[in-house]
């Protein structure tokens, strides 16, 4: 049962995921359509760099602080 749920839910997040950003596209040319869209979603490569790079600082310390290489790993058993 557990195997069924985890191959569920690897399935269905990205495609939730894809269907939550295509409503996010809509909404988003309406509001550019009506001139209400704000300013700050005018310039989404530059909010996807940051967010990218974030991503990449996080999953950096995550894996400092979990993995044991001998350097890091405060948390690896």
């Amino acid at each position: 049962m557990r195997v069924v749920l985890l191959v569920l839910v690897l399935v269905m997040a990205p495609t939730a995921a894809f269907f939550l950003w295509a409503w996010a596209v809509k909404i988003k040319q309406e509001r550019k359509l009506a001139g209400t869209l704000p300013a700050w979603q005018d310039m989404p490569i530059t909010w996807l760099a940051i967010v990218g790079l974030l991503c990449a600082i996080a999953g950096f310390l995550v894996l400092f602080f979990t993995q044991n290489q001998g350097y890091g790993g405060l948390f690896a058993p």
